[in-house]
């Protein structure tokens, strides 16, 4: 499969995430983001690795959540995507769409689904769903939940 190819398969996939599969649309904040990566990766151990790139100002660690038929593997001549969210902490959409971005992937794999499957087989994926964890908690603090961002 070509890599454009692969490319439109991911983006397609990462919009069908708001059918109704079980996904829950919610803001998470960075205690609660841990335990969501952490779940996805137990339920998914083979195609899924938690790694981190360091801390933040305020001494957050920076986690990565790595999906690939190989995970912590680099393999020559397969392509890497990297998708970096929350850079300005009040911004959490796009946050959310990478924690349920690896939701889906990792169910869909398990569901067998042969397009997702060819994607993780074919693609290292690295989600860093929040560059800028400290921005987001201080955002939370005033925002939280009850108001639109």
């Amino acid at each position: 499969m070509e890599l454009h190819h692969l490319a439109v398969l991911l983006v397609t996939s990462s919009s069908l995430m708001f059918s109704s599969n079980g996904i829950e649309f919610v803001y998470h904040p960075y205690k609660e983001m841990i335990r969501l990566l952490e779940k996805i990766n137990q339920k998914c151990p083979d195609i899924t690795r938690i790694y981190d790139i360091g801390r933040s100002v305020e001494g957050r660690t920076l986690y990565v959540f790595e999906i690939t038929d190989n995970p912590g593997v680099h393999e020559i001549g397969e392509p890497e995507f990297k998708y970096v969210a929350n850079m300005h902490g009040n911004e959490p959409s796009g946050r959310e769409l990478l924690l349920n971005l690896a939701e889906y992937l990792c169910d869909q794999y398990l569901a067998r689904d042969e397009r997702v499957i060819t994607m993780i087989n074919s693609i290292r994926i690295h989600l860093l769903p929040s560059m800028n964890p400290d921005g987001f908690e201080k955002a939370w603090n005033v925002y939280n939940e009850t108001v639109c961002w």
